[in-house]
């Protein structure tokens, strides 16, 4: 008979074996990708880039036939990053700045934006600092990925920031790919890529220049903002046929027939016929937007001056154009289905009304996201947008998060503090990027149960469910 003291030391050994064994297996993985990156070192000559740095790249469109071309920007020192694309005349920015994230659109409206997109930023920022090839790769922590005949692959997950999936040829070592929401890079012999980010279509770049700053990185300053209130602007609306809201407003004095939709985050857009009439001088960005300067917006007593518009390559069912973050950036978006008006305040005047509920609204730029709950997951919707009669649209991805399977209305579900009814739901294919957070759509026959008001300034809307 074995001592018992004997059973269990060997019994011991062999708990530590097993529980030994992914360990080392992890190990060995991390060894392996180590190797990879190596072996990238090696193949191209690649150093992580100095703390201070501008990359410059040339861009041209993506699509036959497109004729636009445009400059990016890409600068960092200690603390700050910063993203700027120029084409046809315009400009936009986005960057990190003291730890949050921020935007600056066509018309050169600043404001701090969303969790999401930091953390977005912050993966951007990794990668093109080549923060990768570092000693420690700033704690970011690496795995092997998918791999074949041609090509291997790399997790990281940099602090802060998005998943990213760097992709090698097995045969020559260097870079063929790069994946992470929003954010992909698909690389040709001739050390031009492909850049896509989910916002805009993809464009070809190639780097023109590469070197150290001639000067340190701007402050970003919030504000600029063009609107003038004269009181409030109070205008009827109705609702259109495809489910949007359509209202009267004024472009360079010529009355047009404008659809609220948060989708449009860029300028204000304009079917093709009602472009025309404006006598404005539209050129093609790398894009293939047609944008044109210089226009002045009026909607009853709001007027912004300067701003940008954009002429739409097709008509727009039920309007003449389509508004989102021109106006959302600057007013206090009020709707009341009731009295069927819409109605824009001035966010430095607005006092929030009683009786109202308080939710936050994400701010992705100019573009207002409402994060309604189903049980312990959420979707991040945007929040008004004509999706015909049903309550909200979702995409694939995320209707197989929330768990949601039938063809019924959805039950359960949750916007802030308030429980929500039976909502009908639209299944759509999936968005640029649905695990970036573009789970779908709010319509407006779900907002339209409720009195509201947008205050996408602050970061907040106010709803009082109608018949109260």
């Amino acid at each position: 008979m074995r001592p018992r003291g004997l059973r269990s030391v060997r019994g011991a050994v062999f708990v530590l074996g097993v529980l030994a064994l992914p360990a080392c297996r992890l190990d060995s993985q991390l060894r392996v990708a180590e190797r990879v990156l190596d072996r990238y070192r090696r193949a191209t000559a690649s150093k992580p880039l100095p703390l201070s740095h501008v990359i410059r790249m040339q861009l041209r469109p993506d699509r036959a036939g497109a004729t636009g071309t445009g400059v990016a920007e890409f600068a960092w020192e200690p603390n700050r990053y910063r993203e700027r694309i120029s084409s046809a005349g315009v400009s936009t920015e986005r960057g990190i700045q003291g730890g949050k994230a921020y935007a600056i659109d066509e018309d050169g409206f600043t404001r701090v934006v969303s969790e999401p997109v930091l953390r977005e930023l912050l993966t951007r920022s990794y990668f093109w600092r080549k923060a990768w090839l570092f000693a420690d790769r700033e704690r970011a922590r690496l795995s092997l990925g998918p791999a074949d005949a041609g090509s291997v692959s790399l997790r990281l997950q940099p602090l802060g920031g998005n998943p990213l999936v760097l992709t090698f040829s097995q045969k020559a070592g260097g870079l063929t790919s790069v994946r992470s929401p929003r954010f992909d890079l698909d690389f040709g012999a001739d050390g031009s890529f492909r850049l896509a980010s989910g916002i805009r279509p993809a464009v070809q770049a190639k780097v023109a220049w590469s070197g150290l700053p001639s000067e340190r990185i701007a402050d970003a300053e919030v504000g600029g903002a063009c609107g003038k209130f004269a009181g409030r602007a109070d205008v009827s609306y109705e609702r259109t046929a495809e489910g949007g809201v359509v209202f009267p407003a004024a472009v360079n004095g010529v009355p047009l027939r404008l659809l609220l939709d948060a989708t449009v985050d860029g300028p204000l857009r304009l079917s093709p016929d009602a472009a025309k009439r404006l006598g404005l001088t539209f050129a093609e960005d790398v894009f293939g937007r047609r944008l044109a300067a210089g226009a002045t917006v009026g909607v009853g007593t709001f007027a912004c001056s300067a701003a940008h518009v954009e002429a739409a390559a097709e008509p727009i069912p039920g309007a003449d154009g389509s508004v989102g973050g021109t106006l959302y950036r600057e007013a206090v978006v009020g709707i009341d289905p009731i009295e069927r008006r819409l109605s824009l305040q001035d966010p430095g005047r607005w006092a929030p009304p009683n009786g109202f509920t308080r939710i936050i609204v994400d701010d992705d730029g100019d573009r207002p996201v409402a994060t309604l709950r189903l049980g312990s997951h959420s979707a991040r919707l945007t929040a008004g947008a004509a999706i015909g009669s049903s309550d909200f649209a979702l995409t694939g991805e995320a209707l197989e998060r929330l768990g949601i399977s039938g063809t019924g209305p959805v039950g359960g579900m949750r916007w802030g503090p308030l429980a929500l009814p039976d909502l009908s739901l639209r299944r759509e294919g999936n968005l640029p990027d649905a695990g970036w957070g573009d789970d779908g759509k709010l319509g407006f026959a779900m907002l339209l149960r409720f009195q509201s008001h947008l205050d996408m300034p602050h970061r907040w809307i106010y709803v009082r469910p109608v018949g109260r």
